[in-house]
């Protein structure tokens, strides 16, 4: 049985991005409650976009508002124990009014949700509790592969444990996810929020680490984090799998006050995938990682 890697983009499709105009007014700002309509429009969005949304929810497509609630109890779980940062562009006419995600001229368009190594307690702009039950008017329904979901979550505790935290005893910032509405996609949001991650970890002395994507990979090399290894995650018999890499970014010595983002080159990269359909049939899919 041969082993296939799942490498993110939707089956048999080409993603191509519209090309928006350039981001008008981009910002950065500490997420509140407020936003999770906003960052849940963003994860459900990206979600394709990232190998390990498809590998542990193969079913996605069939329960999209399942998929949609899971995605929102995920991101009141980031605003309740992670440091979140979003980043808002102006809306341009041709998406969505902006006011559905509680925006006026401008809406989040992207997040980063960020571990220090300090514990934190739930942040003081997160008023509603996190075991609050969240309405669903669809009857429930078990979305996902629970084995999978159950090898992805223990193989990520584990390596962070011997990458990160056993490799750095005094604490790391780790990215813990960095999502892009791909609607908005290379137009600078990702590179803006990771360079915040790389500054914070710098004033404090610390590394900047992450588990990358294979969207996110490029981007984290340009920027200066260097590979230090990799994991998979395949189940016994399953010949779906996840190749991981672990990066970091270590602070220069050399007096600088900040990370300058980098320009970002002209070119693109194309991937070649091969994923395996609800009904075994294997396509290729060419999905364009440049920022």
């Amino acid at each position: 049985m041969c082993a296939r890697r799942i490498c993110g983009g939707e089956r048999g499709t080409m993603y191509s991005a519209p090309s928006p105009p350039p981001a008008a007014g981009m910002s950065l700002r500490e997420a509140t409650l407020a936003d999770l309509d906003a960052m849940t429009w963003v994860l459900v969005a990206a979600s394709p976009l990232d190998p390990v949304y498809p590998y542990r929810f193969p079913d996605r497509l069939s329960y999209p508002a399942e998929f949609a609630q899971l995605c929102r109890q995920k991101c009141r779980e980031y605003l309740a124990t992670s440091t979140v940062m979003v980043c808002e562009m102006e809306a341009w006419p041709s998406f969505p009014s902006a006011s559905e995600c509680g925006q006026k001229a401008r809406r989040v368009v992207a997040f980063s949700a960020w571990d220090a190594p300090v514990a934190q307690s739930t942040p003081p702009h997160v008023a509603e509790p996190l075991s609050k039950p969240v309405h669903n008017p669809v009857s429930p329904v078990t979305i996902g592969n629970q084995d999978r979901m159950n090898a992805f979550r223990k193989a990520c505790q584990e390596n962070k444990a011997s990458f990160f935290d056993a490799r750095y005893p005094r604490g790391h910032m780790f990215l813990k996810i960095l999502l892009c509405h791909p609607d908005y996609q290379r137009k600078g949001a990702g590179q803006a929020l990771t360079t915040w991650g790389i500054n914070r970890a710098k004033a404090l002395g610390l590394n900047t680490t992450v588990f990358a994507s294979p969207m996110g990979h490029r981007l984290y090399k340009k920027l200066g984090f260097q590979p230090i290894g990799s994991f998979r995650v395949q189940l016994v018999g399953d010949e779906d799998f996840l190749e991981i890499p672990a990066l970091i970014f270590k602070p220069q010595d050399d007096g600088q006050h900040e990370v300058r983002p980098v320009k970002r080159a002209a070119t693109r990269e194309t991937m070649v995938l091969r994923v395996q359909s609800t009904f075994h049939h294997t396509r290729e899919i060419q999905v364009r990682t440049d920022e």
